[in-house]
């Protein structure tokens, strides 16, 4: 059986992609911002829960005081010049 291509099936299939597309456009439309919202919430959760492991538990009212060492023994500025005013006459 040999069928023969005419211009009336050429356009069909033609407007049957033009529709196909448009329902996968509308769809990814709708469909890709509640798939980010969703991954991105997961993402907030995973990274709540690893802070939370990483940060040891206190009993309520327990106070740490934690001191950063890494400055000290460094220079802060330059050498200390005493000040002498000079006049000119």
């Amino acid at each position: 059986m040999v069928y023969e291509a005419s211009l009336s099936g050429i356009i069909r299939i033609i407007l049957w992609i033009l529709f196909i597309s448009f329902i996968i456009r509308l769809v990814a439309r709708l469909a890709i911002p509640h798939v980010v919202r969703g991954a991105q919430q997961r993402m907030q959760d995973e990274m709540r829960r690893r802070q939370e492991a990483a940060r040891p538990p206190r009993r309520e009212g327990d106070v740490r005081v934690e001191v950063d060492n890494k400055g000290k023994g460094k220079d802060q500025g330059g050498e200390y010049v005493d000040f002498v005013e000079i006049k000119e006459d």
